[in-house]
């Protein structure tokens, strides 16, 4: 634990400095990819943190180096934490459709973490990201936070195994994803075909 302590003070004065240097300065691209590991490292520590006594917001603190490391267009981060603010939203919206917690507060926060998610994953796709353009893809399949359009949804999901060259590995990504149904292998194979 006094490591970890250590770790993190460490860390963080390395990032402070960073910080400070990028105000004054332009950065060069292996700074830049320096404090980006830095914070990844960090959100690394924090999460081992999550659910120790010490450091009740850690979770809240893992989410924080990895919006500050999405800031600095790292693609890896910016996916991490579209797919977290998805995740947060899918469930809000679960909430709803079951009526038991039902409230406009939910209904208008689930909408704004749609939102969110789906920025930070087209961020992520425009730096080149395979899995975020994957999961985009995968919002317009099942309609998360935009209207239902599978075959926008199918296309996504090809242009990443096409951009990824893993037309071999089919079946592993669509059980990682959740679509190993045969009718998504069907419409799968004919959006690769158009």
């Amino acid at each position: 634990m006094f490591f970890k302590r250590f770790k993190i003070r460490k860390l963080t004065k390395k990032i402070k400095s960073m910080q400070q240097h990028r105000v004054h300065n332009q950065p060069k691209d292996e700074v830049l990819a320096k404090e980006i590991a830095y914070y990844h490292e960090l959100a690394g520590i924090y999460h081992s943190l999550i659910g120790h006594k010490s450091y009740p917001y850690a979770s809240e603190m893992v989410r924080a180096c990895l919006r500050t490391a999405a800031a600095l267009d790292d693609p890896k981060a910016q996916y991490e934490v579209g797919k977290a603010l998805l995740d947060e939203a899918k469930f809000r919206s679960e909430l709803q459709k079951e009526g038991l917690f039902t409230s406009a507060s939910n209904e208008h926060q689930a909408h704004l973490l749609f939102d969110e998610a789906l920025a930070y994953l087209q961020s992520a796709e425009k730096l080149g990201h395979v899995e975020a353009r994957r999961l985009h893809g995968l919002c317009y399949i099942n309609g998360w936070g935009v209207i239902p359009d599978k075959d926008k949804g199918f296309e996504l999901v090809v242009q990443s195994i096409d951009q990824e060259n893993s037309w071999d590995k089919v079946p592993q990504i669509f059980a990682s994803i959740g679509l190993n149904k045969p009718e998504f292998f069907s419409a799968l194979m004919k959006a690769r075909n158009k």
